[in-house]
């Protein structure tokens, strides 16, 4: 049986889960847009799955910058990308 992600887990990473949401998808597009280049990419392992994972293990690095009265992502950096 799989793993259930309980969003407390989550929130003790990041305060606030729809940020901890909004960074998981573009990691797990990023592992996407790499699976699909690589020949040998793991069939049985999903991009979202592997973006909560990374969300879990602290390896997903992420920044803000304000702009006027919002907040938008500068960048999000990742860990294998150097």
């Amino acid at each position: 049986m799989k793993d259930i992600v309980i969003i407390d887990k989550l929130t003790g990473i990041m305060p606030n889960k729809y940020e901890a949401v909004r960074i998981m998808a573009k990691e797990a597009r990023r592992i996407n847009s790499i699976m699909l280049r690589s020949e040998h990419a793991d069939a049985d392992a999903k991009p979202t799955n592997m973006a909560i994972q990374r969300m879990l293990d602290n390896k997903i690095k992420y920044e803000y910058v304000d702009e006027g009265q919002q907040r938008h992502y500068k960048d999000v950096k990742f860990e294998d990308e150097g």
